[in-house]
Order: structure tokens, then sequence, then C-alpha cells
């Protein structure tokens, strides 16, 4: 049931704004009023709160700054939306329960058990649409009622089983195809549970004794031959000798280095004569006055070459050029000043060296060595002096040396004449020390190999009885592998046959669980298909039962049978439903609008919408039309209808020729 209903909306196209506030009551209203007030406009409001844009009858941009709110009460609770052109909300009391535009429709359809096309085609007729049912396709009549009356669901749900029940058996048949009952494996003869065979001992006993053939495959071992003494002295006191023998052939060698004892000798006189020889290397070549002469030699060559310097330069300049007076044709040098300077420290020279006979030049090197010479001659003078008359000795100093040398060396030659032979060369003795060393060495190695030896053979004694003993091993091991192996393939096969013998049947188990789940699903199958022929035989009678006492109501008793066959192609009174006149169709579709309301939605939703229904009717028809409502209103608890007449309704709601209303 309706509750009550606010809306605002402005179509941007003409501008207009309509709004609204009413309150709904139950029983049966009229909505009336002029053209233009909006009385269609609060129908489509209650639908588009319902049911959102889809219920609208143009496109959402239309509609401007649209907002809506419906309260209505479904099986005794009271819901509310709210809606915008962006937004939608709806309510259980004070409680939200869903938001936005998909899940406040998706909740709508949840309350109601059916969605838009089912109410307007039960629930509505619209304004020019009431022969909306009427002009559908029979195949869309029978999949709505279907939907409504949850005989689509039962189609659905009996399709699943079916295909379940198919899949089931397929899947049965896939598993009965592989499924093979495991054979019992036959024991062998004289089985011993492997776990009981001790194959560890014997195969160690045949390690045991691949391990002394392998010792004794070996070459045998020759007996060590004991070495030869190359002489009876130890090795040690062969050394000894070696020593010896060394120390006199060094004692021999250092005589032969000695010196001849030495003649009488002195020192005496040995320093003054080395000094006399010294001071004389290094007596001056020049006298004081020799070097005197030589430096006035020097000086008076250092004039003459000045004196060549301005006689070359005088003759320069005069040849440079003269100057010619041009009046009295006088020539003098171009460089006159610089001439007569010349000409006056020239003619001042010759006259100095005039009569002098020019020197040759001496060696200033020599004369700088021995002016060096002489200065450090003055030094030494008096030693000069001294020794310069000093007598050359017997013997020079080096000599003196040689013979202190040869004179100590004499104390050595007793010394080293007492030195003792040996019994033979150091040569000698060492070689025979060396062979009697390896003698010795070879000794020592010879017991121990001599020990080893002994020891490999008296392994190879133990090696060779022991071999007797287990030369029956390999057999034994060879038919107890067998018994073995025999028991490991009995003992696997038949650990496979209980593995495969469990799966087998719990293959079967599970084969006859799915067996009887496939039953149940056929047996659901043919339960579901019983259900929907039960539901048609009752829905189809009652429809057609109630339509026709509606048509008959609405018409007078001209026509009085609406039927509706499983195909849902309809009749009136036998008459196709097409052929009809119009206000015939839409007399006949709207007892059957009603009549579909009132077996399949007004448990649920007990409303009826009416948009001018009586348009296309006489004043007849349409009086028999709203007695018809007015009877209604005892079965349906809420019908609205707008119209441009007056019906005889429990209230009114009366619209001005303007955009704002409120009833």
């Amino acid at each position: 049931m309706l509750n009550h209903l606010t809306y605002s909306v402005t179509f941007p196209s003409t501008g207009r704004t309509l709004s609204g506030d009413f309150s709904f009551q139950k029983g049966f209203g009229a909505i009336t009023g002029p053209n233009e007030a909006g009385k269609s406009v609060i129908l489509e409001m209650i639908r588009y709160s319902l049911f959102g844009t889809a219920a609208l009858r143009g496109k959402a941009e239309d509609y401007k700054n649209l907002k809506v709110k419906l309260s209505f009460d479904v099986k005794g609770d009271t819901y509310t939306t709210q809606r915008t052109i962006t937004s939608a909300k709806i309510f259980r009391g004070d409680t939200e329960i869903a938001n936005g535009q998909k899940g406040t429709n998706n909740k709508v359809t949840e309350i109601l058990g059916f969605g838009l096309k089912v109410f307007d085609t039960a629930c509505v007729a619209n304004q020019g649409d009431i022969e909306k049912l009427g002009s559908m396709q029979p195949t869309e009549r029978k999949a709505m009622v279907d939907s409504v009356i949850g005989l689509s669901a039962i189609d659905d749900l009996a399709k699943w089983c079916g295909q379940e029940a198919n899949s089931l058996a397929s899947l049965i048949e896939g598993m009965e195809g592989g499924l093979v009952k495991p054979t019992k494996p036959e024991q062998p003869e004289g089985y011993v549970e492997s776990s009981k065979i001790n194959l560890a001992e014997l195969r160690a006993l045949n390690d045991e004794l691949n391990q002394i053939k392998g010792r004794l495959s070996q070459p045998q071992q020759a007996k060590p031959t004991e070495p030869v003494a190359p002489t009876d002295t130890p090795a040690e006191e062969l050394e000894q000798l070696v020593e010896k023998a060394r120390a006199y052939e060094t004692a021999q060698a250092e005589l032969r280095r000695l010196p001849a004892p030495p003649p009488e000798f002195s020192e005496e006189g040995i320093d003054d004569w080395e000094l006399r020889e010294r001071l004389k290397r290094d007596l001056p070549v020049m006298t004081a006055e020799q070097i005197a002469q030589a430096d006035a030699d020097m000086e008076l060559i250092r004039k003459f070459e000045k004196l060549d310097h301005l006689e070359k330069q005088h003759q320069d300049l005069l040849g440079v050029g003269t100057h010619t007076c041009p009046s009295c044709s006088h020539e003098w040098p171009m460089e006159a000043d610089r001439v007569t300077q010349a000409a006056g420290k020239l003619a001042v020279l010759k006259a100095e060296l005039a009569g002098v006979e020019r020197p040759s030049k001496p060696d200033m090197v020599n004369i700088d060595v021995a002016r060096r010479q002489l200065q450090a001659f003055d030094k030494v003078k008096d030693d000069w002096e001294r020794v310069r008359d000093a007598k050359q000795p017997l013997y020079t100093r080096q000599q003196v040396a040689q013979f202190q040398v040869a004179k100590q060396a004499q104390a050595r030659r007793a010394e080293l004449e007492a030195v003792e032979p040996a019994s033979g060369t150091s040569k000698e003795l060492n070689a025979l020390w060396r062979d009697r060393l390896a003698y010795e060495h070879e000794l020592g190695s010879y017991q121990d190999r001599l020990s080893d030896w002994q020891e490999v053979e008296m392994a190879r004694y133990i090696d060779e009885d022991r071999r007797a003993d287990l030369e029956g091993t390999p057999a034994a091991l060879a038919a107890l592998e067998k018994a073995y192996d025999q028991a490991k393939i009995y003992e696997d096969r038949l650990a496979t046959y209980k593995r495969d013998l469990k799966a087998f049947q719990e293959r079967e188990k599970e084969i006859k669980a799915r067996r009887e789940q496939e039953q149940g699903y056929r047996k659901g199958r043919e339960a579901l298909t019983i259900l929907r022929r039960l539901v048609k035989q009752h829905l189809i009678p009652s429809l057609n039962k109630v339509a026709s006492h509606y048509i008959s109501r609405m018409t007078g008793g001209q026509r009085n049978i609406i039927e509706v066959d499983e195909d849902f192609e309809i009749t009136v009174d036998g008459q196709p439903l097409n052929t009809l006149s119009g206000s015939g169709k839409a007399v006949a579709n709207l007892s059957l609008r009603l009549g579909l309301g009132q077996v399949l939605t007004n448990n649920v939703f007990s409303v009826f919408l009416g948009d001018e229904i009586d348009a296309s009717m006489d004043a007849d028809r349409a009086h028999n039309t709203a007695l018809t409502l007015e009877y209604l209103a005892e079965r349906i608890s809420q019908i609205l209808l707008v119209s441009h007449k007056y019906p005889q309704a429990d209230y009114y709601i009366e619209l001005e020729a303007n955009e704002k209303n409120i009833n």
C-alpha cells in the first residue's frame, strides 16, 4: 500500500516545474484536474520511486533537479525510497537497507517479488497503454506470467536438475568404464617375508671374500736381499778419518803457502826519504822573477792588442765616408768627431810604445800553476831544507811490511808440521765413508722390508685359509637374494593389490553415492514438472474466472467470458482479442490486468494505478467500469485512478491548473 509521496521536478525543454506532496488512503482514490495539471506525473513519480529511471516516460536528462520520496507498506513493513537522477536509497523504517540506483532497484524487486514489467502489466494501466497486455505476443505474456508466479524459476530449477543428473550420469559412465576389480597376486612357493630374510650377513661375507680374492690376485713379493758391506770400519769412524785427512792436507797446503825466512831489515830513514820524494815532486818549476817577467810581458801584449784595435777602428771610421762643402769643395769625414777621438788615443799609445819590441805571448796557465806551487812551497820550505840531503834506505816500507809478516809466519810452521797424516787421502776416505753410510742405511731399510715381507706372507697365508672357508658364500648369497627378490615382488604386488582394491571399493562406493544423487536430481526434476503443471492448472482457470467476472460487470453483461489458453492466446466470448473494437479491447485488457493483479500480485502489493482507462469508452461502459473499480475496492487495498471524470470514489486528489499541488 502507498502511504505518502513528495516530489519536485523541472523540465528543461519548457522550464516548467512540478512538485507535489500527497498522502494516499486505503480504498478507491480519484486524481482529477484540468489538462497539464500533472495528474499522470503523480503515477509516473510513484513508478519512478519504486523502479528508478526505467519507469520514466522520457530520458533521464529531460528531468532536471528531480527529487522524489515515497513511503509504502509491504507485508506489514514500511519502506521509504529517496531518489534523484544520480542517487537512490531505501529504508526499512529508519534503517537504510540499500544504497545506489542498482542496489535500490534490486532491493525493491526483492521486496515485491517482481519488477517494473510485471508491475506495469498487473498493477498499472498507463495513459494510452491499456492495451499493452493484449498487444504482447502470446510467448511474451507467457514469459511475463511465468516470471511472476515463479514458473520460470521452476523451469530453471528443473532444467538444472536435469543437467546435474545428466552430468552425473556421464561421470558415472566414465567412472564405470575405467573400473576394473584388481586380481590378488599368487604367493610364491616357500615364501618368507622379506623383512625376515637377513642378506646383510651373507653380503658382508661375500664382500670379505671379494676383498681376499683381490689381495691374493696381486703378484707375490720377492724376499728382500741383504746388502754387502764395502768395509768393516763403521761410518762414524770413517767420518773421523776423513776429518783427519782433511786437516793434514790443509796443514800441508798452508805450509806451502808460508813465505821464506826474511833477511835482516830496519825501518830507519824510511820516513825522511818518503817525505823528500813527496816534496821533490811538488817543487816549483819557475822562480818568482820568472813569474814577474811573464806578468810584465802579458801587460805589454795587451797594450799592443789595444793599439791594433784603435788602428782598425780609425780605419773603419774613415771608411764610413766624407762630407763635401758645396761652396769650396772641402771634404771632411762623416764621423769626424769619433775619428778625431780615435786618432788622439792612437797617437798617445804609439808614443808610449815607440821603440818597444813586441814580446811573445806567455802560457798563462802554466804560469798560474807555477805561482800556486811557489805559494805552496813557501809553507813546506823548512821541511825540504831538512830532508833534501836524506839517503835512500836499503828496503822500502812495503818490503819491510812483507818481512814482518814472514817473520811472524815462522812461528806457525812448527805447528803445521806437527799435524799427522791419515791412512789415506781425504778423497779416498770420503768415498769409502759414503759407501759405508749408504750400506748402513740400506741395512736398516732391509730389516724393515724384511719385516714387512714377513707380515705380508703371514697375511697371505691367512687369506688363503679364509678363502677356502668362504668358497660357498656366493652361491648361498645368490639363492638368498633370489628368494628375497621374489618375496619383495610378491609383497609389492600384494601392497598394490590392496591399494587398488581399496580404491576400487571406494570408487564403487562413490559411484553408488553419485547414482543416488543422479536419481535424486531426476526425481526432483519430475516433482518440479508436476508442480509446474499443478500451478498452471490452478492459475489459468483462476485468471479466466476473475477476468470474465470483471468484463461482464464492466460491459453490463455484453461480454461475459475471457479465456486464456496454456499458450496464452486470448479470446473474448470465443472471438480473438485483436479482432475486438477499441472499447472492447480496452475493457478486455483492463479485465485481464485486474485479473492478473488479483491472481499474481494482490497478496504482496495490493495496488492498482489507472491513468484515464475510460478514455475510449462510451458513457455506459465508463460508468460500468467505475462501478467495477468501486467493487474492486473491496478486493484491492488501494486503487488510484487518474480521470477527467468524477467517479464515485472514497477520496479525491484534485489538482489545480498550476505547477505546485498539495492535497
